[in-house]
């Protein structure tokens, strides 16, 4: 499982025919997407990216997500991760959506604070997950109602859901993968490896912890400093075992410290972003720009949308002083375009293998 999961890496090295198409200048089509299918979540997370769009009780239809699901399985998407700018599961056909994800051969993720992730819910759809990643920032009710900004006892509830998640993996013999992420800040600090035992405890796949990242947009403006966080990875590292990985990321709080290696984005023609009205979007970051809509699923199926003169030039967008004064550090993307940048401009001795 750690070998698959490349946490502070990418995977588009296993990806060589995708990859070898783009560089030799044919139209691609993503391997991956974000999908936000509601725009309203139950938490108020202090460090929330996405606050500005100010969680609009909204649902992506599902009749017109599914007739794109079909199209988007026959172009070759390999992936869907359900998370966006609400909770997934706030969606009232949420399982049934993910459900028939799978059906079309996509393979479907999801991120959730996990409240409204129930056992019924679990039962419904949990087998049609390769993954799920539950965000949670606190150990104790006190830490993580401050940070979540949620409902009393809903740490409690979301314990709960995630022994209900183990027992139906283990009970259906299932692959999902089931994790936990904590966003690493002052207020959960001392927490860390207590979660982690948490975790342990209760029969999770993986724990990891990483760094916040400022989001250009977000009204949330945290400074964190991350010069003594080593020790806590140190610490943490020593409740891993075979069965129970902990991805403590390191390189993504040193890469905070550097300006980006690369002068364009070339990842964006791996991946794609699509909100809870339909809107598509390059990344998360540029969501609820006009000028950054490559189009809408409601007016425009997929397809012809990712084919368009429109997308094409908002990609081409993403270069030299724009990405650099712009995007945010250690986005997802950012490993890849390490990855395509070197591809692109090999150094001189590359043919010595």
């Amino acid at each position: 499982m750690a070998e698959n999961i490349r946490m502070d890496s990418h995977k588009l090295l296993y990806h060589p025919c995708e990859v070898a198409r783009w560089l030799s200048g044919e139209q691609i089509y993503p391997v991956e997407m974000e999908i936000g299918i509601s725009g309203g979540c139950n938490h108020r997370c202090i460090f929330c990216a996405v606050d500005y769009m100010e969680y609009k009780p909204r649902f992506l239809d599902k009749d017109v997500l599914v007739r794109n699901l079909e199209i988007l399985g026959q172009k070759g998407l390999k992936s869907i991760i359900y998370a966006g700018e609400g909770e997934p599961m706030c969606h009232p056909k949420a399982p049934e959506i993910i459900n028939i994800t799978k059906e079309n051969g996509i393979d479907a993720a999801m991120s959730t604070n996990g409240a409204l992730f129930t056992e019924v819910k679990i039962k419904d759809c949990l087998k049609s997950l390769t993954w799920v990643r539950y965000s949670i920032a606190g150990a104790t009710d006190e830490t993580y109602e401050r940070i979540h900004q949620c409902r009393k006892g809903d740490l409690q509830r979301v314990l709960a859901n995630m022994e209900a998640a183990v027992k139906n993996k283990r009970d259906n013999n299932l692959n999902t993968t089931l994790g936990a992420q904590l966003l690493l800040l002052p207020e959960n600090k001392d927490e860390v490896i207590m979660l982690g035992k948490m975790m342990k405890e209760i029969g999770f796949d993986y724990y990891t912890v990483k760094p916040f990242s400022q989001h250009p947009s977000s009204k949330a403006r945290l400074n964190v400093d991350y010069t003594e966080s080593e020790e806590i990875g140190k610490e943490l590292k020593q409740y891993e075992t075979e069965n129970f990985k902990i991805y403590f990321r390191s390189q993504a709080i040193e890469n905070l410290q550097h300006e980006k290696t690369y002068d364009e984005c070339p990842g964006l023609n791996f991946m794609a972003y699509m909100d809870s009205a339909g809107e598509v979007f390059p990344c998360i970051v540029y969501m609820g720009q006009d000028e950054y809509v490559y189009g809408n699923i409601y007016e425009t199926d997929f397809d012809k949308i990712w084919e368009s003169e429109r997308a094409d030039r908002i990609r081409n967008t993403f270069k030299g002083e724009f990405i650099k004064c712009n995007c945010r550090k250690t986005c997802r993307l950012d490993e890849i375009n390490k990855y395509l940048y070197e591809l692109k401009h090999p150094g001189g001795h590359v043919n010595f293998i």
